[in-house]
């Protein structure tokens, strides 16, 4: 009985600490995305544009608050903002520089 309950325990601790490699990893791609892109800059979120921040405070966007801002020089540049609700929910917006979302 011993014997079973250690094995159980180890296989347990095995697909726990699996699982978490794979969320380790996944965050280690995305962050490594987002600092490769020559084309994406991190920008304060003072220097959006003033159509942009206006945007950010229409009830649209209400229990979001903007977490950081980039600005993805494209053929058309636009910019992104991470945003993060009470919940811990994050969502990424585009806008244009006259303050449009892109959908």
């Amino acid at each position: 009985m011993k014997k079973f309950i250690i094995a159980a325990i180890a296989i347990t601790t095995t697909v726990f600490a699996n699982a978490q490699a794979d969320v380790n990893a996944t965050q280690a791609k995305t962050e490594e995305v987002a600092t490769t892109n020559p084309d994406r800059v991190r920008i304060n979120l003072e220097d959006l544009p003033a159509a942009v921040k206006k945007s950010l405070t229409e009830d649209a966007f209400q229990g979001w608050t903007a977490k950081t801002a980039y600005i993805v020089k494209a053929e058309k540049p636009y910019y992104e903002v991470e945003l993060v609700n009470a919940k811990s929910e994050a969502n990424v917006v585009k806008f244009n520089e006259d303050g449009t979302v892109i959908k």
